[in-house]
């Protein structure tokens, strides 16, 4: 009888044993299937990013893959096919029993991107200023931080109206008259020197400085192919990082081109120009530069030339010889200031053609190039002389360049990135807000006894 109940319970024993190997076996295999597609799906996505534009970092650093994938209409879908490529290409066609299990990829989806456009260019921003760091790059240009107060001091005053208010308040002024060798009485025109060198206020400016046109591009760009004039994608959220301004400025000056440095194979020579102006051309945005220094210094100089009593003499003098002036002396103060200001004018002029041909100009300069005696000639003087401790073009540049608008600097650089890439690779479809930084997937595969797996993964460059 024993031998007998020894035998039922091996027996029973025998089979819940087996069942649960079974069982772990199933398990492991389960196991085995899931880490297996887990390592596909991560090979598969950093496959992925491994497919970063080629151009764009060349040329910027920066690491984003082009949703566009040369030539085609950038989408998400784009994205799904090469994640879904890649993951074919290690999972097999399936057709052979493993002891790990078989794997069957059923959907594989891309739920969420970050693109540089991220908030309004932060992503893009961030990148770049990650790449100064990397390369402790450091440009004497972002040392233009350090003066923007004394500049905004300048940009705030605005000399041309001021002289325009005066020349009108002269020639509201009723002119004297005077009797002829007839007997006639005629009018004495006031003959104001100043009146040639306000006439300049409506010139070219750039024919005024001298500008050698050899070195402005003829590109001229179609705003509503631009990411800063068209309705932009995948622009939400923003980066953890804060990306610093002058930093980024740094960046700007080592990538992009001015009038003083010209990046080779650029759509538009002054590019940094662009970014501050925004207009369709070299031409333009060069012109839009230079009528802004020349601004500023106008304001500096005005304030150098009325704070200087020998120069307030000299213009005086030059008043009191006009006819107009001696009949009627309401004339001589507002004469004596027109006169002030196109000294002022010249000496901007002056200034600026320093600038552009390589000098530096101090914001407070003190000494004064021109004088009446120019104003009296009419003529467009030559460059000043240059201050090795001023700031240069660039430098000024930069100050432009602080006082945008973040946004609006942000998506400006990125519109040149999109003109110069397009410009190289000649794809059309090549978009800042369809470049990826990081993305989202949802993958969905089959295993053995069609047990169904679910993985959510994020991967990006940041």
């Amino acid at each position: 009888m024993m031998k007998g109940y020894l035998t039922v319970f091996m027996s029973l024993s025998l089979s819940v044993l087996i069942g649960f190997v079974l069982l772990l076996t199933g398990n492991a295999t389960r196991n085995a299937e899931k880490v297996r597609l887990e390592g596909i799906a991560d090979i598969g996505m950093n496959s992925v990013l491994a497919e970063f534009d080629i151009e764009l970092h060349k040329r910027y650093g920066l690491l984003y893959i082009d949703a566009s994938y040369l030539g085609r209409q950038p989408s998400v879908s784009n994205l799904e096919d090469r994640l879904a490529f890649y993951m074919k290409k290690n999972i097999g066609n399936g057709s052979e029993n493993k002891p790990w299990g078989n794997i069957t990829l059923k959907e594989v989806r891309v739920t969420e991107i970050r693109t540089a456009a991220e908030g309004n260019g932060n992503s893009m921003k961030n990148q770049a200023v990650c790449y100064v760091e990397d390369y402790g790059i450091e440009r004497k240009e972002a040392d233009a931080s350090g003066y923007l107060n004394e500049v905004k001091e300048l940009d705030n005053r605005n000399p041309r109206q001021e002289w325009i208010s005066l020349e009108e308040q002269i020639a509201g002024m009723e002119l004297p008259f005077i009797q002829n060798e007839k007997g006639e009485w005629e009018e004495v025109p006031l003959g104001n020197p100043a009146d040639r060198i306000f006439g300049f206020l409506g010139s070219d400016v750039l024919y005024l400085l001298g500008v050698d046109m050899n070195g402005v591009g003829t590109g001229c760009i179609q705003k509503e192919t631009c990411i800063s004039h068209r309705e932009i994608a995948n622009i939400t959220g923003a980066p953890v990082k804060a990306a610093d301004d002058r930093m980024f400025i740094s960046y700007l000056f080592e990538k992009m081109g001015n009038y003083r440095e010209v990046k080779e194979d650029s759509f538009l020579n002054f590019q940094l120009e662009y970014i501050v102006h925004g207009r369709l051309s070299d031409y333009e945005n060069l012109e839009a530069a230079a009528e802004k220094l020349l601004d500023w210094r106008f304001a500096a100089a005005v304030n150098r030339v009325f704070g200087d009593g020998g120069l307030y003499a000299e213009a005086a003098a030059a008043s009191d010889e006009l006819l107009a002036v001696q009949l009627k002396t309401e004339f001589r103060r507002p004469v004596t200031e027109s006169i002030l200001y196109a000294c002022a004018y010249l000496e901007a002029i002056a200034e600026v053609k320093c600038l552009l041909a390589g000098g530096s100009i101090n914001i407070g300069e003190e000494n004064l190039s021109v004088g009446v005696s120019q104003v009296l000639e009419g003529v467009i003087p030559a460059a000043a002389v240059s201050e090795a401790d001023g700031l240069n073009y660039g430098q000024y540049l930069a100050c432009m360049l602080f006082f945008l608008d973040e946004d609006v600097r942000n998506l400006r650089s990125m519109d040149i990135m999109e003109m110069d890439i397009r410009y190289l690779t000649g794809n059309i479809a090549f978009a800042m807000d369809w470049c990826v930084e990081r993305y989202t997937s949802q993958i969905t595969a089959y295993g053995g006894w069609n047990h169904e797996y679910v993985l959510r993964r994020t991967y990006g460059y940041y």
